[in-house]
C-alpha cells in the first residue's frame, strides 16, 4: 500500500489554521496565544513544515537513559537495581557543608562501595580529589561499563570560590584522567548555574564555552582530540519549563556536534555528548512539597525527551532530609513510568518531527550560539569566570525571577499561588538560617562563587516565622475577610485576598457577606482578628470606606485595616483615613510579608 493515509482529506493551509484560531479567540488578539521565552524570542502557537523545511539530526550514543540514584549513605546501596535504579551517583562526604556523604578516603573504600552497587554504571563525585583516584576509577570501568569522574576546577570555583587545585596542574590532571574506554573523568557541572537561577539559554551557552575551554586544555596537555572529547561529560540541570527544557538538551547536542566537527570532521557524529541531567533545587519548594512530585516528573520527561543519557530526580522532600525513602522511591518510579508505560526509551530522539519543538530548538540554539560566540571573543569561559561576568549575569537573572515571583508575574504553586495556610514546617528553620548565613557571609576568594538559593526562599523565610511562632505555643494571627456589596466583586476579592494572605500561614476567616460594615467589624471583633480586609467593588468603596475605618478605630483599635484592590481615585482618601495597606495584583508579596511578620510575629 503506497498511498498516504490522509490523501483523501483536503489540505489545510497555514492561513486556514490561523483563521480558525482567531475565530476561537473571539476578538482577543493573536498575542494571547503566543509567548516570549526568557531569552527574548517569541513562540507562535503552532508551526508547520514550511517553517522548518530541513530537520536537524540530533546525535546520541544510544536510545534510552539510565534511571540514576544519588547515594549519600552506604545503607542506600542495598538492592538498587531491584528498586528500579540502573545507575548510581556515589557522593563522597565533605563536598557540601552539613550534608551527608560516603566515606571514600582510599581506593579500597571506592572499590568496596562500587561492588555494593552490583556493577551498575557509576558517577563518582569526588570533585577535586578525582585525579588522585584516576587508576581506581579507570579500573572500575571494566566491570561497571560506564564510570564517570567529576573533576571540574571551574565548577569548584563557582561553588566554593576557589579552583580546588593548582592552576598549573589542571592540564596535567586532565591528561591523567583521559585515554580509557568507558571512563570519562572531567564533568562539567552546569547544574550549579541552574541551582543559582541561570536561565535555560545561559546554561546552554555557558556549557558550550566551558566545554571548549576544557577541550583546549586537554589539547595543550598533548591529549588527542578524540581522547579529550571522550573524557568530557556534562552534568546539566533541569527546570520546570517543559518544552524549553526539551529544546535545550536537543540544542546542546546539535551545537556540541558542530563544535567537535570544527576540531575534526565527523567527530561530533561519532562521539555525541554524554549528558547527566539532574532536577534543579531552584524550582523546588519547601511548602506544599508534594507539588515537587509533579515538577520532578515533568522535568524528568523533559530530559528524557531532550536526550539525556542519565537522569536524576531529586526527592520531593529533599529540602527536609536527604534520607527520605518515600521521596527517593517516587523519584525513581516517576522515571520507570516514563520508560515502561510511555516507552520513551525506544527511540533515539522522541521529540524529532514535532515542528513546535524543532522550531523552539532552532531558536534556542541560535540565541545560545550568539551568546557563546560573544563569550569566546572575550576570552572564553575561564576568563569570564575570573572577571565574575558569568556569576553577575546569573545573579541578575535570578533576582529578576525572584521579583517576578514576588509580584506574581511568575507562579510557583503552593508558594505564591494556592498556598495551604494551615501547613506547618517548623523544622525548616535550620536550613533557612543556614541559607541566610550563606547569603550574608562575604568571604574573600579568588573567584566570585554562585549562591544556590531556591526561588521560593524569601517566601519560605518569612512564612516560617509563623510556623515557629505556633510551635512555641503562641497565638496565630487571624485574618478576617469582610465581604460586602456587589456579589461578584466581593467573592473575587475575598478569594484573591485569601490567596495573597495565605502566604503568611495565618488563619483566614472567610465569610459569605454582611449587610453592613458595622456588622462585619463586630463579627471580626468577636473572632479576635488582627487583620481585617474590606472586600467589595471600587465603586462601592467610596461609600463603605469611611464607615469601615470609623468602625475599626472604635471596635478593633489595634488591628490592621486592609483594602482589597487599588482604587486609584480613593487611594489618597484611604491613606488619610488610616488604611494600613492595599491587597492587589501589583503589590509585592514578599515586601508585604516582611511588613506583616514584623508587626504581628516579630523578626
Amino acid at each position: 500500500m503506497n498511498e498516504f493515509l490522509f490523501s483523501d482529506f483536503p489540505e489545510v493551509s497555514t492561513e486556514d489554521w490561523k483563521n480558525q484560531i482567531l475565530k476561537d479567540l473571539k476578538g482577543s488578539p493573536w498575542d494571547k496565544v503566543t509567548w516570549e521565552t526568557e531569552e527574548g524570542f517569541r513562540i507562535e502557537p503552532f508551526y508547520r513544515k514550511e517553517d522548518l523545511p530541513e530537520l536537524p539530526r540530533v546525535y546520541k550514543r544510544k536510545p534510552g537513559w539510565h534511571v540514576t540514584e544519588t547515594v549519600t549513605a552506604e545503607s542506600e546501596l542495598t538492592d538498587l537495581s531491584k528498586k528500579g535504579a540502573d545507575a548510581v551517583v556515589l557522593v563522597a562526604s565533605g563536598q557540601t557543608p552539613l550534608k551527608p556523604g560516603l566515606k571514600i578516603g582510599s581506593s579500597a573504600d571506592l572499590e568496596r562501595l562500587a561492588a555494593l552497587t552490583g556493577n551498575l554504571p557509576l558517577v563518582v563525585s569526588l570533585e577535586e580529589k578525582t585525579p588522585s583516584f584516576s587508576d581506581s576509577l579507570k579500573k572500575l570501568s571494566s566491570s561497571h561499563n560506564i564510570v564517570l569522574g567529576d573533576f571540574d576546577p571551574y565548577g569548584s570555583a563557582l561553588k566554593n570560590g576557589e579552583l580546588g587545585t593548582e592552576e598549573n596542574t589542571i592540564n596535567k590532571s586532565f591528561a591523567s584522567l583521559s585515554g580509557t574506554k568507558g571512563f570519562a573523568g572531567v564533568g562539567i557541572h552546569s547544574y550549579f548555574l541552574r541551582d543559582a537561577g541561570a536561565s535555560i539559554g545561559q546554561e546552554l551557552a555557558y556549557s558550550l564555552s566551558w566545554g571548549v575551554d576544557y577541550l583546549n586544555r586537554h589539547l595543550n596537555a598533548g591529549v588527542s582530540i578524540e581522547d579529550a572529547s571522550s573524557n568530557l561529560w556534562f552534568w546539566m540541570g533541569i527546570g520546570s519549563d517543559y518544552f524549553t527544557e526539551i529544546a535545550k538538551f536537543r540544542a546542546f547536542r546539535i551545537l556540541w556536534t558542530e563544535i567537535l566537527n570544527a576540531y575534526q570532521v565527523g567527530l561530533g557524529e561519532s562521539l555525541p555528548a554524554l549528558i547527566v541531567a539532574r532536577t534543579s533545587h531552584f524550582q523546588f519548594t519547601a511548602y506544599d512539597p508534594h507539588v515537587n512530585m509533579l515538577r520532578g516528573t515533568t522535568s524528568a520527561m523533559s530530559a528524557v525527551m531532550g536526550g539525556a543519557d542519565f537522569v536524576t530526580v531529586l526527592p520531593f522532600d529533599s529540602e527536609y532530609s536527604a534520607q527520605q525513602e518515600l521521596g527517593k522511591r517516587i523519584a525513581r518510579n516517576s522515571q520507570l513510568l516514563l520508560r515502561y508505560e510511555s516507552f520513551l526509551d525506544k527511540v533515539e530522539d522522541p521529540a524529532a518531527g514535532s515542528y513546535y519543538l524543532e522550531v523552539l530548538t532552532k531558536k534556542l540554539a541560535e540565541t545560545a550560539w550568539a551568546q557563546f560566540q560573544t563569550l569566546e571573543k572575550e576570552g572564553g569561559f575561564g576568563e569570564a569566570l575570573k572577571k565574575g561576568t558569568i556569576q553577575k549575569e546569573i545573579s541578575v537573572r535570578a533576582e529578576k525571577k525572584r521579583n517576578a515571583l514576588a509580584n506574581k508575574k511568575e507562579i510557583l504553586l503552593g508558594t505564591n499561588q494556592y498556598p495551604l495556610a494551615s501547613e506547618r514546617h517548623p523544622e525548616l528553620k535550620t536550613s533557612l538560617e543556614r541559607t541566610n548565613e550563606q547569603i550574608a557571609t562575604k568571604k574573600q576568594s579568588t573567584y566570585l562563587p554562585l549562591l544556590p538559593v531556591r526561588l521560593s526562599f524569601e517566601f519560605d523565610k518569612w512564612r516560617n516565622l509563623t510556623d515557629n511562632h505556633v510551635a512555641a505555643g503562641k497565638k496565630l494571627p487571624k485574618v478576617f475577610l469582610l465581604s460586602i456589596g456587589d456579589l461578584t466583586m466581593r467573592k473575587a476579592r475575598a478569594g484573591f485576598s485569601s490567596n495573597f494572605l495565605g502566604c503568611l500561614g495565618y488563619e483566614i476567616i472567610d465569610n459569605l457577606g454582611f449587610a453592613s460594615v458595622k456588622e462585619g467589624v463586630a463579627k471580626a471583633k468577636e473572632q479576635g482578628c488582627e487583620i481585617v480586609v474590606l472586600c467589595s467593588s471600587d465603586e462601592e468603596y467610596a461609600t463603605y470606606l469611611p464607615e469601615f475605618v470609623s468602625e475599626m478605630k472604635s471596635q478593633l483599635t489595634n488591628s490592621w485595616k486592609l483594602l482589597a484592590g487599588y482604587p486609584k481615585d480613593l487611594i489618597t482618601q484611604a491613606e488619610s483615613l488610616g488604611i494600613d495597606d492595599f491587597i492587589h495584583m501589583k503589590r509585592n508579596i514578599v515586601e508585604f510579608m516582611e511588613k506583616a511578620q514584623t508587626k504581628w510575629i516579630g523578626k
